[in-house]
């Protein structure tokens, strides 16, 4: 191992809700369990066995088999193989699709449930985990997902297309495709292999190879879930949704549980929780007094019930029941997710029960912050606890003026000499004339105001002789918080693999997560 770690409660960027999470213990009602250990997924094996139909398997399966088979690894065919047997289940994580597989924190997740089906294999002989990443491919929000941030650019996929981003066409995805490549021409890396992925019919088709490959040696497994076959097994769902509003009751009501234990709910639930999909739109389904409208168009519940058997690919779940698809058509044990989407999978166990659903073990993801060599070499110089770092730059600077010329600019005893001259010419003033008292203030205020600039040169001139250390300190926060952001959700992975050989750093990560660190695992990536 060559990591530390710091708790994430003295780290600021991290929010409340993300520090109290690491110890489930006090969010048991919200819980089928709290995940403490790779026991407590067995008992959650015993369960999925019994609700989970052979059906689904196969089809799941099936459906895999035709999505990935032109270019599944060796390791991902084993991992299908096993997926056959009733006593194999999915470790889970999912993202949406961001632009080339960035930032950093979706490599975490991954390798997260990779780790965590790695130490579940081995803590028992009766049960298999395979891990899986779930393509968030329905979510229309475009926005959040069009950049990345690589080699001090920014790279954005200018488009126009509307809908669920999975559908998007290909066709105007050259250019920052083209851009993207020019980092490494020229390079004879892993990097290649993914560059050279032909652009498909839709970008949900192109992103499934490109996370295939990625991770082709860990076995993982990545599922387009948009897909008729597997929604056909959501079909129950589906209709019970659209035919009652107990999902939205049941998150009201967890809502208020979630409140009263200190917390914002952060999903928002309504009467239907359904999307309808048609080209370039995602529209949502509202209840009215008549039935049910799409787009203005209103369905009786027997219209829309024939809708839903006649094309289930075109219903979508919101972020309520999107998780109920997830364990609808997998065989999973646990989900993977970032503090966001633990915040909301909190609220769901009542929607679960309205929907006849097993709720898995839900767990945080690791986060992790890579310290290269660059950044180590100037982290080393100012010696500082890694705390420390994410503090704002400015306060930073000063803190280290303050260590190493505090004496230079400790100016507290003028400004109480200050104090002590002011009210004795205030008092001056007024024993002469009551009337001076005025004059006497405006003149202590332009006093202050030069004693301030004088500080201000004092300081300019320190800043000046350590120009270079400020300048260091710069460079760190820029690696460590940029844009005041954890590194994690802000670089692409291959910032830390600049020539595009990213394999080994994958490894790097690998070995130094350990699925059950509730704290921020700092790894020096020159040591491993």
């Amino acid at each position: 191992m060559s990591h530390t770690t710091i708790a994430r409660d003295k780290i600021r960027q991290f929010s409340s809700f993300s520090q109290a999470f690491g110890n489930q213990q006090s969010f048991g009602q919200f819980l089928t369990a709290p995940l403490n250990s790779v026991s407590d997924i067995r008992a959650q094996a015993q369960k999925k066995k019994e609700v989970y139909s052979p059906e689904t398997r196969k089809n799941l399966v099936q459906v895999w088999n035709r999505q990935i088979a032109s270019y599944v690894s060796e390791s991902q065919a084993e991992n299908l193989k096993l997926l056959e047997d009733e006593n194999t289940f999915t470790i889970t994580t999912g993202h949406q699709l961001t632009l080339f597989a960035g930032p950093l924190y979706l490599v975490y997740k991954v390798l997260h449930v990779v780790r965590l089906a790695e130490e579940f294999n081995k803590s028992q002989n009766d049960f298999k985990a395979v891990p899986v990443f779930w393509m968030a491919s329905e979510d229309h929000d475009f926005d959040e997902v069009k950049s990345a941030h690589l080699f001090n650019q920014k790279l954005t996929w200018e488009s126009s297309q509307t809908g669920p981003v999975g559908r998007f066409s290909m066709d105007d995805f050259k250019e920052i495709k083209s851009q993207f490549s020019a980092f490494f021409e020229g390079k004879e890396t892993e990097i290649n292999e993914l560059i050279a992925i032909s652009e498909k019919a839709d970008y949900a088709s192109y992103l499934q190879e490109f996370i295939s490959k990625l991770f082709a040696d860990f076995g993982v497994l990545v599922l387009q879930p948009d897909d008729r076959e597997l929604k056909r097994a959501f079909v129950p769902v589906v209709l019970r949704e659209i035919s009652s509003d107990l999902a939205n009751h049941a998150v009201q009501n967890m809502n208020k549980l979630v409140e009263s234990a200190g917390y914002k709910p952060q999903a928002h639930a309504r009467d239907c929780n359904l999307f309808y999909l048609k080209a370039g739109e995602r529209l949502r389904i509202e209840p009215t007094v008549s039935g049910l409208a799409i787009d203005g168009k209103v369905y009786s519940k027997e219209e829309l019930t024939a809708l839903v058997e006649s094309e289930p690919e075109n219903f979508s779940p919101n972020v309520i029941l999107r998780p109920v698809y997830q364990e609808t058509i997998l065989p999973n044990l646990v989900y993977v997710g970032g503090g966001g989407e633990m915040a909301y999978w909190i609220q769901l166990k009542g929607v679960f029960e309205v929907h006849h659903t097993l709720f898995p073990l839900i767990q945080q993801r690791v986060s992790l912050q890579l310290i290269d060599g660059a950044l180590k070499k100037r982290m080393d110089k100012l010696n500082w606890p890694e705390e420390r770092y994410f503090e704002h730059k400015d306060d930073l600077k000063k803190l280290f003026l303050k260590e190493n010329d505090g004496d230079d600019l400790d100016l507290s005893t003028l400004y109480s000499e200050f104090e002590a001259l002011r009210a004795t010419m205030i008092e001056k003033a007024k024993s002469i004339e009551a009337t001076l008292e005025s004059f006497a203030e405006a003149e202590t205020v332009r006093m202050k105001k030069q004693l301030e600039s004088f500080e201000q040169r004092l300081v300019k001139q320190l800043k000046q002789r350590h120009e270079q250390v400020l300048q260091s300190i710069d460079f760190i926060s820029e690696r460590i918080i940029p844009e005041n952001s954890l590194q994690e959700r802000y670089f692409h992975w291959l910032q830390f693999a600049p020539g595009g050989g990213y394999k080994e750093l994958l490894k790097q990560i690998h070995a130094e997560i350990d699925p059950f660190e509730a704290g921020l695992i700092v790894v020096d990536l020159t040591k491993s």
